[in-house]
């Protein structure tokens, strides 16, 4: 199983209580970061189970919530060797004042897959405990589509922005056939 540090998922992420481990109250974007992270595990995106489809809309829907265009979220289709995945791309609209070209930030929504009978905990649900996180994905890679989504959005939200496009790029076969990362690439 897989864990993420207290210095690094701690500082970033909030529980289900109102109050942080150290007795601070929690922000908003804590929260919200808990939450997306929390939804995404529960996601079983591995090979052959038909989940990715909905991680994706499930994102989708977060960032159209946010306030990003539907012309910016754009939900790709792939056949990655017979098993159809999806891929998410979101455009983080630039004021184009620097002339440079846009930037893409990547990760992955799908996962090794995990047999709950194999594990101590719930490989589905985002588990807190000792200063860790446990669950299948909670590094490779759902911690890092869960914080580049929730900046994203806290960066829309206080009304940022950038001086050329930014585009999240998540692909949903990068554990196995690896379609939709080399085509979004």
């Amino acid at each position: 199983m897989k864990g993420i540090g207290a210095a690094m998922g701690l500082a970033l992420l909030a529980g289900a209580a109102p109050l942080a481990a150290d007795g601070h109250e929690r922000s908003a974007h804590e929260q919200r970061s808990y939450e997306i992270y929390r939804d995404i595990i529960a996601f079983r995106t591995a090979r052959g189970h038909g989940q990715v489809d909905d991680m994706v809309a499930y994102l989708a829907g977060r960032m159209s919530k946010a306030g990003f265009a539907a012309g910016d979220i754009m939900v790709t289709d792939y056949d990655s060797e017979g098993d159809p995945t999806q891929g998410l791309i979101v455009r983080y609209r630039g004021d184009g004042s620097s002339g440079e070209k846009p930037i893409a930030l990547l990760a992955h929504m799908d996962v090794v897959d995990a047999l709950p009978e194999d594990w101590e905990r719930d490989p589905f649900t985002l588990t807190e405990a000792d200063g860790y996180f446990y669950a299948r994905g909670t590094q490779d890679n759902k911690y890092g589509v869960m914080n580049l989504t929730s900046t994203f959005i806290r960066l829309k939200e206080e009304g940022w922005t950038p001086n050329r496009d930014l585009y999240l790029v998540f692909s949903g076969d990068e554990e196995t056939g690896m379609v939709s990362t080399r085509a979004q690439a």
